[in-house]
């Protein structure tokens, strides 16, 4: 699954979590990495680093993505630096854990720009770059809350589930250019947005006993996905979410 010569845009990908494996791992099978983060300079550069020692070409782009503007200066900053984008894997996103009748509009509206509306916009600018070459992986990284509601995660869930759409959409359009465009839909993972409720032993207790593999994923089962997601052997796979939680779903 060799990525030599492939240009690819992460975002989120300065935390500790699944945007920094994914990057990772495109850049071990020989892809060029642009590395989008926000306030992670030092991850970033140290990941940038770590690139490069590999032969790599890498970079690192600081974006807020409550701006649109950014998201889209994002993308075009990566196509400029690389020479185009050859991927694009999405995963940055805000988390909200709040009651659906506490949620406030500013809420709402700041998560939904970050998740779906940068999430568009970044898509949009690949694959305007893509398609005038007649290939292109796009990988948008979802939730199993785009399928399944959840307490206190009504902004979020809305977001994934409006991305599923998007995805699906985008996928359709896109298909007679070669450009591909797939979702995956990770269950409780080991993250920065995830860490905090993960330290209280009742909630992770909770979340264990919901999960038939009985243990709570890795970032690297995200990006082993996404490695495939991204390479040749997807080339007939638009459109469609790998689900990758660990049987969470399959719990009625």
């Amino acid at each position: 699954m060799s990525f030599t010569g492939k240009r690819a845009l992460v975002t989120g990908a300065g935390s500790d979590g699944i945007g920094r494996a994914i990057a990772r791992a495109l850049a071990r099978e020989g892809a060029d990495i642009a590395l989008h983060h926000l306030n992670q300079a030092p991850q970033a550069e140290t990941l940038v680093a770590e690139f490069r020692a590999l032969g790599r070409r890498a970079l690192a782009i600081e974006a807020d993505f409550s701006d649109i503007a950014a998201a889209r200066a994002t993308a075009r900053q990566a196509i400029e630096t690389l020479g185009g984008i050859d991927i694009l894997v999405c995963t940055a996103a805000m988390l909200l854990r709040k009651p659906a009748l506490e949620t406030t509009d500013a809420e709402w509206s700041r998560l939904h720009t970050i998740n779906l509306h940068a999430s568009f916009a970044l898509a949009q600018e690949a694959a305007r770059n893509m398609t005038t070459r007649g290939h292109g992986r796009i990988i948008l990284v979802s939730s199993v809350n785009q399928f399944t509601p959840n307490p206190g995660l009504i902004a979020y869930a809305a977001s994934k589930a409006g991305m599923m759409q998007m995805a699906r959409t985008l996928a359709l359009e896109l298909a007679p250019t070669g450009v591909t465009v797939n979702l995956i839909a990770p269950g409780t993972i080991e993250t920065d947005l995830n860490r905090t409720a993960l330290a209280d032993p009742d909630w992770r207790a909770q979340k264990l006993a919901l999960i038939p593999m009985a243990r709570i994923g890795r970032p690297e089962d995200i990006a082993a996905a996404a490695l495939f997601l991204a390479s040749d052997g997807a080339a007939y796979v638009t459109g469609s979410t790998i689900t990758v939680d660990g049987g969470l779903e399959l719990r009625p």
